[in-house]
Parts: C-alpha cells; sequence; structure tokens
C-alpha cells in the first residue's frame, strides 16, 4: 500500500472514530434531556389533577363517548379477556368494536360463542376504503359490543374498518393482546375536555408480561417472570414513560403507539386513515396528523397530547425470535416514514416536529443501528491495525455503551417518583438490575435485528410483520403463577 493511501486510510479511519464518539455523546445528551423533560411533564400533570376530578368527568353528561376500536388477527388466547376488561371501564358512554382481520384460528368462533353473538344488518357511512367485510356481529348480552368480520387486510385495514362503524367522536385504537386501567378512558379524555386544541392523545404503555387478569380485570401488577421481557419492561419505562413525554413536551412525538391512541374521528377521516401501504400504521399516522396539523394552521391550534399516566399493557415478545421480529418491523417502520416524510426534516414550515422531530427520530433512531455495528467493527480492527488507541476504545464503550446504562438506571429510579412505584425493594433491585445488564447482549441483540429490519426494507421491500407468538395473561389458576408465589 502506498505512503499516500495508507495516510488517507488512517485519517478516514480517526474521522469516522471521532464522528461516531460525537454521534454517541449527542444521542445520549438529547436522550437525557428528554428523561428530564418528560419527569417535568410528569410531575405538572399530576400537580394539575383536582381532587375528585375524574369522578365527575366520569358522572358528566358533558363527557365524549368513545369508540373503542380492536384489531384483531390470530388472538384466540388473548381476545376474550381484552374485551372483558374493555367492556368493564369505568365511563359514561363508550362501545367496543372488534375487527377480526381474517383471522386463521378461532378468534371469530370464540368471540361469538363467549359473548353470544348474532349476525346484524347495520346501515353506516362508508367512508374509507377497506377490504370486503364478511359479517358483522351483535351480542345479546353486550348491547355496545359489536365484532366485525373481514377478509384480512393488516391492522390498519382493520382499524379504518372499525371506524367507519364507529358511532362516536372520539376513537380509542388498542390491540388485541392489550388491557386497560379501568379508570384510562377517564384519564386519556381529560385533555381533550380541558383544551379544544387538543386533536389526538396517546399514554404510557407498560408490558402485561407478569400482569395478572382475572375474567377481564386486573387483579395484580407483578413484574415480568423471565428476564427478556424484563429487559423490554426497563425499556419501556425509558422509551414511554420518559423521553416520549420529553418529545411531547417539545411538541416533537412522531409515534403514538397503535397499542393505545384516542384521536377525534373527524381528524382520523381528513388525514385519510391509517395507511394500509405502511409497515407500521401508528407511526405513519402521527406524521400524517403532524402534517395535517402545521398545513392547516388556518383551522386554528391544533396539538398531540400525552398522558404521562400508565393506562395501557401490552404483552412483549418472550422469545428471542419474536423479539427480533417484532424489532425488525419497527425499524422498518421507522425507516419508511421518514423516507417517506423527508420533506418535512428541517424544514420550518412544520416548527419543532420538522426542525427537531423528524431529524430526531432520523439520525438517532432510524440510523442509529448501522452507526453502533460500525462501532462494534471499526473499534478492534483499528485497535489491531494501531489506528485507534486504547483510550479511544474505552471511549467508544464509555459512550456507546456506559451511557446507555446511565440513562436506563436513571428510567427506573424516576419511576420511584410515580402513583406506579414498586412496592418490594426486591423489584426495585430487580429493575436496577435490569437497566444495568441491559446492554450487555440484550441491546447488541436489539441492533442486529433492527440492522436486519434496515436491509429488509431497503434491500428486500418487505411490509409484512412476520414472526410472532402469544403467551397470554396470567390467571389465578395458571401454574406458572401459583409456582412462583410459593
Amino acid at each position: 500500500m502506498s505512503p499516500w493511501l495508507e495516510q488517507d486510510l488512517i485519517f478516514i479511519t480517526r474521522l469516522l472514530i471521532e464522528g461516531i464518539l460525537v454521534y454517541f455523546l449527542l444521542m445520549h445528551l438529547i436522550y437525557l434531556l428528554l428523561i428530564i423533560l418528560g419527569a417535568l411533564e410528569q410531575k405538572k400533570y399530576h400537580q394539575g389533577i383536582h381532587f375528585g376530578e375524574f369522578k365527575r368527568i366520569s358522572e358528566s353528561k358533558l363527557t365524549l363517548p368513545i369508540s373503542i376500536v380492536i384489531s384483531a388477527y390470530n388472538e384466540e388466547k388473548m381476545i376474550v379477556d381484552t374485551v372483558l376488561n374493555s367492556l368493564q371501564l369505568r365511563y359514561p358512554q363508550f362501545e367496543v368494536i372488534v375487527v377480526n382481520d381474517g383471522s386463521e384460528d378461532s378468534t371469530l368462533k370464540i368471540l361469538i360463542e363467549r359473548f353470544k353473538m348474532y349476525p346484524a344488518e347495520l346501515v353506516y357511512k362508508k367512508q374509507l376504503q377497506t377490504n370486503p367485510i364478511r359479517a358483522v356481529y351483535r351480542s345479546n348480552d353486550f348491547p355496545s359490543l359489536l365484532v366485525i368480520d373481514k377478509e384480512n387486510g393488516r391492522r390498519a385495514d382493520a382499524n379504518n374498518a372499525g371506524v367507519d362503524y364507529a358511532r362516536y367522536p372520539i376513537i380509542c385504537q388498542i390491540d388485541a393482546d392489550c388491557v386497560l386501567e379501568d379508570d384510562a378512558l377517564l384519564r386519556m379524555i381529560r385533555p381533550f375536555l380541558e383544551d379544544d386544541s387538543v386533536v389526538a392523545a396517546t399514554g404510557m404503555i407498560r408490558p402485561s408480561n407478569g400482569l395478572m387478569v382475572s375474567n377481564g380485570k386486573i387483579v395484580d401488577r407483578s413484574l415480568p417472570q423471565h428476564w427478556l421481557p424484563m429487559f423490554q419492561y426497563v425499556e419501556y419505562l425509558r422509551a414511554f414513560q420518559w423521553a416520549r413525554a420529553g418529545l411531547s413536551r417539545l411538541n416533537s412525538m412522531l409515534c403514538m403507539s397503535g397499542a393505545y391512541t384516542f384521536i377525534r374521528k373527524d381528524i382520523f377521516l381528513k388525514v385519510g386513515g391509517a395507511n394500509v401501504n405502511a409497515v407500521v400504521d401508528d407511526f405513519e399516522l402521527t406524521v400524517d396528523i403532524h402534517r395535517y396539523i402545521q398545513e392547516h394552521k388556518d383551522l386554528g391550534p391544533m396539538r398531540i397530547a400525552y398522558v404521562p399516566d400508565p393506562g395501557c399493557y401490552s404483552e412483549v415478545p418472550e422469545t428471542l425470535k419474536a423479539l427480533s421480529s417484532q424489532r425488525n418491523f419497527w425499524q422498518r417502520a421507522i425507516l419508511q416514514s421518514m423516507i417517506w416524510n423527508r420533506d418535512m426534516m428541517f424544514n420550518p414550515k412544520y416548527r419543532m416536529v420538522g426542525m427537531f422531530g423528524v431529524p430526531f427520530f432520523f439520525i438517532f433512531e432510524a440510523l442509529s443501528a448501522l452507526v453502533e455495528v460500525a462501532s462494534y467493527l471499526l473499534a478492534p480492527i483499528a485497535y489491531y491495525f494501531g489506528i485507534a488507541t486504547l483510550d479511544d476504545v474505552i471511549l467508544l464503550f464509555i459512550f456507546g455503551v456506559v451511557l446507555g446504562t446511565v440513562l436506563s438506571v436513571c428510567a427506573v429510579l424516576l419511576q420511584e417518583f410515580s402513583r406506579f412505584r414498586q412496592d418490594r425493594t426486591k423489584d426495585l433491585i430487580r429493575m436496577l438490575s435490569t437497566g444495568f445488564l441491559e446492554q450487555f447482549g440484550y441491546h447488541q441483540f436489539h441492533t442486529y435485528s433492527r440492522l436486519i429490519g434496515i436491509y429488509d426494507l431497503l434491500v428486500r421491500g418487505k411490509i409484512a410483520y412476520g414472526y410472532r407468538v402469544r403467551s397470554g395473561y396470567l390467571t389465578p389458576t395458571n401454574n406458572q403463577y401459583k409456582k412462583d408465589q410459593k
């Protein structure tokens, strides 16, 4: 190798190492800022709640009625408890619409038998294009329950079908593996009642693994029993409870989780409903709403609210194969949306969404897997050839791994100031241990799955979810639960 080429190679390698160090430092500093802002947002939220406020909302005739839309595909293990849970929520007026999206298991049969469903003819105004509806069912025992059976079209298509049939002005979208706190609707409707500019809202989600559910009611809130869902528990704590609340404070929150989204029906229709061509409809729907808000300023102020209160629980993967499939899927969703909406990036027309939200998600979410894998490969190779010093390798480890551990531990500690803090010291110790260990193995597997997701989207054009398996909720008669309580 010529001396000139060797010098150029050394220069480029050194530049890459220094660039990665700056990237890691910026990423973790921004996340720390978001966690701090999220903590302040949660404090502000709880201080703003007045005594008896939710009781007044539950008794008021002016409280907006809600249509709960549950999309279900092959959910025979979860669907009964999820529907029962929704039907028993404390709220003055609501309906539950379950959309069976062409399930290939016994989901529809179980719904019909458990809730005594019968075929019904309904007149409705079709406003969104969806795959054909096969049948609509009503319940003898639960007049507020409606089941729609349709040909498979993925979650976006199922949600669109449910919204078409919805009678009420506020849509609550949840997944079929979700259960809600009994006051979840009361807490989520609050920002709509307080502020006319709120057009959509989302809230905090926690893993349901470890949750005990009996006849649709949450009877125990334990931590997940196994390490893999425990890692995700801490991850959700950091992302949903703190970072997302911080992003909301900056008006830059680009993902209302499809597992727990509230939106005005008129706004849902104005943005064209959920995008059936998107890898994941919730991320794209959030960006579409932000775009609509900024492109229709003449209609007055509009905003998306975030409720920093754990009201929804969703099952997280318990196997590496299922986790890899899920994170691959999420990575494809973020990258696809950033590519589709690249015109918003650093565009002052879209205010904070364009100047911070979209750039942040593109640079530090969509591309972070590439940068992390590059650092894992570059550090040992550069050190072996004498291009990087031991100090460089240590700094990469500190900025890439140690700072991530600090953020996870901070997220766990901050939770102790919330209303859902851990009651037992051993649970807090277990969560702190998980936060510390998360960056050593779990995070690297997560990063690898996201890297494959980038390849699957850009090279293979993959849209479908992939592998998924349900475990089901723990119940009082569950042998595994009994064993753990001994």
